[in-house]
């Protein structure tokens, strides 16, 4: 399945095709140097179990799983796909609804959605407790936990990972504006309009990718923790990136079938992805080589090793999607 030339590459507005700012994809000339996890690396056996291969045939029973990974995309994608394709999402619209005793349909002005709070563990205790996958009620599930998400899944029904990957600097740096807007609340006991991006640099992030995968959120971090995150990517995730979104989001609805079935939801889709992104903050970006920068990337190496791999795992997935 492919997207038609006006989603790819071209913006539609109305009646008029603009042409999309982004450059077009174009697989590299040179073979992509990717140093992939030693031979044999395990990976967590609630992965292994929970999540299908991504070169496996498409079951279905299958439910596509969206890694939330912050500041990447990711509010914009569940509103593409709620809105523009459709589909039934689970995601943090469910919050507020933890009295309810069983599974219902919400129905928003932007889609809809389960009555399950899946951006939090406890949220998906309580869906998987009320056996959302099973009950085929959502299309795809939003997450920014997939290890927690792992209890969604049973020997019959298999979650599907994709997500959409930024470099961990750029992540960081826009998560810290992001969090000092107005109308954002934090949970990590930090006032975060107080803090120096410097200090938010030092006290806050590090390496949340790998963290997050090999459920290690505290504690020193080595190559093995690295290298396991690797073997989790090649092997469970559909590669998506951020600076090459006009072709992952091809890819993402080449791998899942997912069409857009008409002109209107073509300008949905064009509209969210590439003139109204969601959750948008501008600033100026952190200079290489500034004291800010070297902290950055000092706390994040074993991310930016990670995505560095990301993108060459993006290369080499080119082979399964036509």
């Amino acid at each position: 399945k492919h997207m038609n030339e006006a989603s790819d590459g071209l913006a539609i507005e109305g009646s008029f095709i603009v042409k999309e700012e982004q450059k077009p994809y174009s697989a590299s000339e040179e073979a992509v140097q990717i140093i992939h996890a030693p031979p044999g690396t395990p990976i967590p056996q609630d992965m292994e179990e929970a999540y299908r291969n991504v070169e496996d045939s498409m079951g279905l029973m299958d439910t596509p799983t969206y890694w939330h990974i912050p500041r990447s995309g990711g509010t914009t994608m569940k509103l593409i796909m709620s809105m523009c394709m459709g589909r039934v999402v689970a995601c943090e619209q469910g919050a507020g609804h933890q009295l309810d005793e069983q599974l219902e349909l919400l129905n928003k002005p932007f889609g809809n959605f389960a009555n399950v709070d899946t951006s939090t563990p406890l949220g998906l205790q309580r869906a998987a407790e009320l056996g959302l996958i099973p009950s085929r009620m959502v299309d795809v599930v939003l997450t920014p936990h997939v290890r927690d998400a792992t209890k969604l899944f049973d020997g019959n029904h298999k979650g599907r990972l994709f997500a959409l990957f930024r470099d961990p600097i750029q992540r960081v740096v826009s998560l810290y504006y992001f969090l000092r807007m107005p109308d954002q609340e934090t949970s990590i006991g930090l006032n975060i309009k107080d803090m120096s991006l410097e200090d938010f640099a030092a006290d806050v992030s590090e390496n949340w990718m790998v963290r997050s995968l090999t459920n290690t959120m505290s504690g020193p971090l080595d190559d093995r923790h690295l290298n396991v995150a690797k073997e989790i990517l090649r092997r469970k995730f559909l590669i998506g990136l951020l600076e090459q979104k006009t072709e992952s989001l091809r890819r993402i609805q080449a791998y899942f079938g997912w069409n857009l079935p008409s002109r209107v939801s073509q300008t949905c889709k064009n509209n969210m992805y590439y003139f109204e992104p969601q959750s948008r903050n501008d600033h100026d970006p952190v200079k290489e080589g500034s004291k800010e920068y070297e902290i950055l990337a000092s706390r994040n190496k074993f991310d930016i090793a990670l995505y560095e791999y990301a993108k060459g795992l993006f290369e080499e997935q080119k082979r399964l999607i036509a």
